[in-house]
């Protein structure tokens, strides 16, 4: 459920930003931040970034998903039905928890992606 809602704020985050940042770019400031770095370098820098984000997201989740199931397949086998389905509960819920923990970071990067704050401030102070 955590999950579920972790995905449901990233998505709403997804169409928050593309709202906010077509007046951003429009502006003053927004074109400033651009003739700082051409604008397809940007574009094309977040998008690989976003890639590389899915690929590794998808591949956690095979690869958990191999290892979980072969696992309890284990379990039921050397103790019981009753142990094997604690196991895979147990396996659900940590795969859940990685699942909310990583759409927690995709939305902290989304919303203060690293080292954008710190490069506007450096550029705004040697521009003053």
């Amino acid at each position: 459920m955590t999950e579920k809602i972790s995905k449901a704020m990233l998505d709403g985050l997804g169409l928050a930003s593309g709202s906010v940042m077509a007046p951003l770019v429009k502006s003053q400031t927004g074109q400033t931040f651009l003739a700082m770095v051409p604008g397809e370098v940007l574009l094309a820098s977040v998008d690989a970034a976003n890639t590389v984000l899915d690929a590794l997201e998808a591949a956690e989740k095979q690869a958990f998903s191999a290892t979980s199931g072969a696992s309890t397949r284990m379990v039921i086998n050397r103790f019981g039905v009753s142990v094997g389905e604690a196991t895979e509960d147990a396996f659900a819920t940590v795969g859940h928890v990685t699942g909310t923990t990583w759409n927690i970071f995709k939305i902290r990067k989304a919303i203060a992606p690293p080292g954008l704050l710190k490069n506007v401030a450096k550029n705004t102070n040697r521009n003053s």
